[in-house]
């Protein structure tokens, strides 16, 4: 997921002119069910293929153990063992990640301006049912992570999701949510994966956008609703969304494959249909996650688990990177150079290996010089991956040869380079 954040100024007519984001404007109201999800054929058919929001309200409070996350104190007291565990935070003064116990993170956060936005720790999985769309045997392996947001009164930057739709789930509190198709503006996408690295802007301000630096926002549809403790939104995937927590909220998001879920036979998804009751007792605790959490999910987690590891050193980062990218970095000159210089950035005091202090120093100008470098070794690696496809296939039809591939590199291309062109994290940024 990527995150765009901070800063702006000046004279316009548009009444919505520094103003909070989504605030003037065509403002739509997103479509509502009330006390129910809707069955999988009617969520698959009408809003995922269609890439529709859609608010689901009231949704959560009939579960068996909502209430204990409605106080800090209910968590603490009611789980066992919960604030001992160690877990990762951003802190959004310092604007770095730090570690703590998750009962001290519970007593500073509002303080302190502290965020939690992770993967959902394990010893909570059983408090949380699996949502009645994915219920489904046939759906459930598209179920990629649960993250857990726990965080004070304030307002998010703005957020994109390139591979994700993602179901919104709030536990607590209350929030206000924006949200801006990006299939209907593709140049509001732009605003977050530019298209020329060059022409770089100031950063937005979600509390006072500014249309002289971004007039794509002017004349756009924001779809908006406020969410309530119980309620959960789906968010398709390639929607902006920002969100205004508006006091203290918890809230649990599950981001499903959205291609994966595209290849699903309607068949299949109609025989689920009719058997998709909802089963209150079926929580995330049983789900096998093992295969999905063996897999790291983005350059953050791969970075991490390098550091980590006993084989810390270029060589390993080397051939990590290298399957990541589907693309021996060490087999070209051009692309091990780039590789070469990515770790040397990181690589801050040029000992040849890199530590966590190191990592959580990736912000800024310097994380922009990373996403730089990233962008022109995955780009490189793919024009190579090109010129290997062309040299080794051999179609006599050489027009439908030529628009296979084109389609199917320009898929891949999109995908990896939107992925690696920013360091990502709602709840992993680097």
């Amino acid at each position: 997921m990527t995150i765009i954040n901070l800063i702006s100024s000046s004279h316009h007519s548009n009444p919505g002119h520094l103003q909070p984001f989504g605030t003037v404007g065509s403002l739509i109201n997103i479509e509502e069910i009330n006390g129910e999800h809707l069955n999988i054929l009617k969520f698959f058919t009408n809003y995922i293929s269609k890439l529709e929001p859609i608010v689901f309200r009231q949704v959560l409070i009939n579960n068996i153990h909502y209430n204990i996350w409605q106080t800090d104190e209910q968590l603490e007291n009611e789980i066992d063992g919960l604030s001992k565990i160690n877990i990762y935070v951003e802190s959004l003064k310092q604007r770095q990640r730090i570690q703590m116990e998750f009962g001290d993170f519970l007593d500073k956060y509002e303080k302190e301006s502290l965020l939690f936005a992770d993967n959902l720790p394990e010893i909570l999985r059983k408090y949380l049912v699996v949502p009645q769309p994915l219920q489904c045997d046939e759906v459930l392996p598209t179920l990629q992570s649960a993250i857990l947001v726990i965080n004070g009164k304030n307002t998010s930057p703005l957020m994109f999701n390139q591979e994700y739709d993602s179901i919104l789930c709030l536990l607590r509190g209350n929030k206000r949510m924006v949200l801006v198709n990006t299939n209907k503006y593709p140049d509001v996408r732009q605003i977050i994966i530019p298209g020329n690295r060059q022409s770089r802007r100031p950063p937005i301000n979600p509390e006072k956008v500014d249309f002289n630096q971004y007039p794509e926002l002017e004349n756009i549809d924001y779809y908006v609703t406020n969410l309530t403790a119980g309620d959960c939104l789906f968010i398709p995937n390639e929607w902006i969304f920002q969100e205004r927590s508006l006091d203290k909220t918890i809230s649990i998001i599950y981001n499903i494959d959205h291609k994966q879920i595209l290849n699903i036979n309607i068949d299949e998804i109609k025989i689920c249909s009719t058997k998709n009751t909802f089963d209150s007792s079926f929580t995330l605790d049983q789900i096998d996650w093992s295969k999905i959490e063996n897999e790291p999910q983005n350059l953050k987690e791969i970075i991490i688990r390098l550091v980590n590891s006993q084989s810390n050193n270029f060589e390993k980062w080397q051939e990590t990177f290298s399957k990541y990218f589907s693309f021996d970095l060490s087999s070209d000159s051009e692309t091990a150079a780039i590789f070469d210089e990515f770790y040397g950035i990181i690589d801050i005091d040029g000992n040849g290996e890199i530590t966590m202090n190191e990592v959580e120093q990736i912000n800024g100008a310097h994380q922009h010089h990373i996403s730089d470098v990233l962008y022109e070794m995955i780009k490189l690696a793919h024009d190579k991956q090109k010129d290997d496809l062309e040299t080794k296939i051999n179609i006599e039809d050489e027009n439908t040869q030529e628009i296979l591939e084109n389609e199917e590199l320009e898929d891949t291309e999109n995908e990896n380079m939107d992925e690696h062109l920013h360091l990502q994290n709602f709840k992993t940024d680097l």
